[in-house]
């Protein structure tokens, strides 16, 4: 299982250029199911909440269909908290997506995000600088 951040569903939900057309690639051709978080779903609602278009949010909730919703229980919120206690620097929603992703035995936290790599372990991967990256997995 791949978990997705923010980032890349943002992308590909809301970006209509070469970005976005990479990461619904990345992501149509995953060989693994594709989980996120309510984490993931907080963030990428945001946008289209502040900007109150009904139409905008329905397109990215529906979007979470594609997704397996793996739980944040408070075992993960202890893990995040190491987390950042280990990785100076670590932001917490940053912190939370990598504990998600650990404790739920994913085999990759897809990102756009290079400085997860460090505090990961090599689980976080920048599928959007790494071309190469998605398809290792």
């Amino acid at each position: 299982m791949i978990y997705v951040d923010s980032c890349l569903v943002i992308y590909a939900i809301e970006r209509d250029d070469k970005i976005g057309d990479c990461t619904r690639t990345a992501l149509a051709r995953a060989d693994e199911p594709l989980a996120t978080s309510p984490l993931v779903m907080m963030e990428a609602l945001v946008k289209p909440m502040r900007a109150t278009d009904a139409e905008a949010q329905l397109t990215m909730w529906s979007a979470f269909d594609a997704f397996e919703l793996l739980p944040a229980d408070p075992d993960v919120f202890l893990d995040a908290a190491l987390l950042r206690a280990r990785h100076r620097g670590l932001q917490t929603a940053d912190a939370l997506h990598l504990a998600i992703a650990r404790r739920a035995g994913c085999s990759a936290l897809w990102t756009n995000d290079a400085r997860l790599s460090v505090a990961s372990r090599g689980l976080a991967v920048d599928i959007l600088n790494d071309p190469d990256a998605a398809r290792v997995v």
